[in-house]
């Protein structure tokens, strides 16, 4: 082989491919083929033979004059499995240690780079090469001939990538553990990390000079296994990874079967030696290559069609590595001169899957900074709707407190009087004052009956105890029937009833219907009219009760309202809203009331989701009323007979 003249002087860089001479089962030196007594056969390098065995390569390389005496070197990449090295019969470094058999043979495997000067234009380098452990033997990668200056750059590039590889997903790795430790909870940065870390070892053990210098680690079937081991646990951190981040595109049974398979794998080159396990490296590789097209491709095109997160540049980062795939598979069977490209596709792919993984924790660290927000509004909600309760219940209770001071005070005066009348007739001195007595005992217990009777009624409607019977009742029909009965009441009662405004339309010009209890309104409106009664005597004798729709937005069909009006004393305009409280008697000729009766009616209508008015004016009378939703026309057409109830 002869390197030209014109070679570039200071950055001569030049691989050695062509034929070399080569003599199959003998380990010959320098002196041994001076003799020119053996023939050889020639053999194409770089190339590589499938079986085992040993041979020596022999070239001829004719360099220019200018190189005579100068600095030169040779970079051998690699070669199975061991080798010895002469340049101009002056032994180099080699690897290992070249055997006739298994036994003799220590295999080794890493870059080299020997250093020499040409001492004339013709240089022999004869190499001595055995193998016994590797998959492929010979010089399988090419040797490169050139200046220092040139070479030992270019190696340092090669070993600086690698480096490179090995540091950042080092550090990817450590930093994905890190976050799952801060939160443990997504355990997809976990896989990211493993998945980080198993490639960085996978480049580190492959390389073996790195590994050499780093960890000191010179045993090659060592290294070669933890090659195996490292890149079976990258397969074990893709599986779980996939599954984590894609749960429902990812089968059950197929992580299942994808686990078995790698944990089978795992044994296998556990147990078994280098030139064992590496023999099946074809077969492993597909293996591994189903399942993890299933997890990145299968599962991946599922994912995006399903529009989940970060599927997109999943399927970016796969086609890479299908690409680099091909391109490996390629160079394995000789059809194509590239570099190995499998090991640094992976780089995008998990470069992908942290991007994937970072956003996803983005996303979610934006979503618990919106939830603290929320959580903060809504404690300082709590801490105000607390504060209001507080004070809802201290009301309450200053209520229930002034309640029972009322029972007691209403239950007491009668007490008190009922205890003095019977003192009285116990000493016999009721004398003919004896009716007089026993009519005034009767009131007073009539009046703590009435009393006890209001409180129970008042404290089954408060308490949701009392059950109400709603139906549907066409209003006007009903009013009609409640005003004959109240007007015959009140007219032998000495009193008079009129109607004042009266109409029980609704808007569209049908009949009003409302959804009542016809009992407990005529109940509510019993309480108005007795309420009435009470305050209009010695000042008026005539009541009036009014009947009419009014518009509500809340009611497509408007409220019906009902009022009583008296001409009596009146109410004070700091009273009015009072009235309606228990036990309130501080109205003027109240006496003997028990403060209940409006009460009661305010439970019931807003039971019936209604509500209820007063409006007077001190010495002008009163006008208390109660407003029920009517119910609409749908609602209406729906009921299917409306009965005219009778209070």
């Amino acid at each position: 082989m002869q390197i030209g003249d014109d070679a570039e002087a200071g950055g001569q860089r030049i691989a050695l491919d062509g034929e070399w001479a080569f003599y199959w089962n003998r380990l010959l030196e320098p002196q041994d083929l001076k003799l020119n007594e053996i023939q050889p056969s020639y053999r194409t390098v770089p190339s590589s033979w499938d079986t085992h065995g040993y041979g020596t390569y022999r070239l001829q390389l004719r360099v220019p004059a200018s190189d005579v005496g100068q600095g030169k070197a040779l970079f051998i990449r690699s070669v199975g499995s061991a080798y010895r090295l002469w340049i101009d019969g002056a032994e180099m470094e080699g690897l290992g240690k070249v055997g006739t058999a298994l036994g003799e043979e220590r295999p080794q495997a890493h870059i080299n780079m020997v250093f020499f000067q040409p001492r004339d234009r013709t240089v022999e380098i004869v190499m001595q090469v055995s193998n016994y452990s590797f998959r492929e033997g010979g010089i399988n990668r090419d040797i490169m001939y050139g200046d220092t200056a040139a070479l030992i750059p270019f190696v340092l590039k090669e070993l600086l990538i690698d480096i490179c590889v090995i540091g950042g997903f080092l550090m990817i790795g450590v930093y994905h553990l890190i976050l799952f430790a801060m939160r443990r909870r997504d355990q997809a940065t976990l896989w990211v990390g493993l998945l980080a870390l198993a490639v960085s070892l996978r480049t580190l053990f492959i390389n073996g000079y790195v590994s050499t210098q780093l960890l000191g680690i010179e045993s090659w079937e060592l290294l070669v296994k933890l090659e195996y081991m490292s890149e079976i646990g990258g397969l074990v951190a893709c599986i779980f990874l996939m599954k984590r981040l894609y749960p429902q595109e990812a089968g059950r049974w197929m992580v299942r079967i994808s686990l078995t398979v790698a944990l089978a794998l795992a044994l296998f080159v556990a147990l078994t030696p280098a030139r064992v396990y590496t023999e099946t490296m074809l077969l492993q590789t597909v293996v591994k290559a189903a399942v993890l097209l299933y997890f990145l491709f299968y599962v991946g095109v599922r994912a995006y069609l399903r529009k989940r997160e970060g599927a997109l540049i999943h399927l970016i980062a796969l086609g890479i590595i299908v690409a680099a795939s091909i391109n490996d598979m390629l160079y394995y069977l000789r059809l194509a001169d590239t570099p190995e490209l499998l090991g640094y596709s992976v780089v995008p792919f998990i470069m992908a899957q942290a991007i994937i993984v970072s956003y996803r924790y983005t996303q979610l660290s934006a979503r618990n900074n919106m939830l603290l927000a929320e959580m903060n509004r809504l404690n300082a909600d709590l801490e105000h709707k607390v504060a209001l309760r507080t004070r809802s219940l201290r009301e309450a209770n200053d209520t229930r407190t002034k309640m029972l001071l009322n029972i007691a005070h209403d239950l007491g005066t009668p007490l008190v009087g009922i205890q003095t009348y019977l003192q009285l007739m116990l000493r016999g001195k009721a004398g003919a004052n004896r009716e007089a007595l026993t009519r005034q005992l009767l009131d007073h217990t009539g009046y703590m009956k009435r009393l006890v009777d209001d409180l129970f009624e008042l404290s089954k409607l408060e308490s949701g105890g009392q059950a109400f019977q709603f139906e549907p009742v066409v209003m006007g029909p009903w009013l009609d029937a409640a005003y004959r009965k109240l007007e015959s009441d009140l007219r032998h009662g000495g009193m008079t009833l009129r109607r004042g405004m009266w109409s029980t339309a609704a808007e569209n010009g049908e009949e009003a219907v409302a959804a009542i209890d016809s009992g407990r309104i005529a109940q509510a409106l019993q309480n108005y009219i007795d309420n009435a009664v009470k305050f209009s005597r010695g000042v008026g004798d005539t009541i009036e009760l009014e009947a009419y729709v009014r518009p509500d937005p809340a009611h497509s069909r408007g409220m019906l309202v009902i009022a009583v009006r008296d001409y009596g004393t009146g109410i004070a305009e700091e009273e009015l809203s009072h009235v309606f409280r228990r036990f309130y008697t501080q109205r003027e000729n109240n006496e003997g009331g028990s403060g209940l009766g409006l009460a009661i009616v305010k439970e019931i209508v807003e039971r019936h989701g209604g509500s209820v008015g007063v409006d007077s004016k001190k010495g002008a009378g009163s006008t208390f009323s109660i407003a029920l939703p009517l119910l609409s026309a749908a609602e209406a057409e729906r009921s299917l007979q409306l009965p005219e109830s009778k209070p």
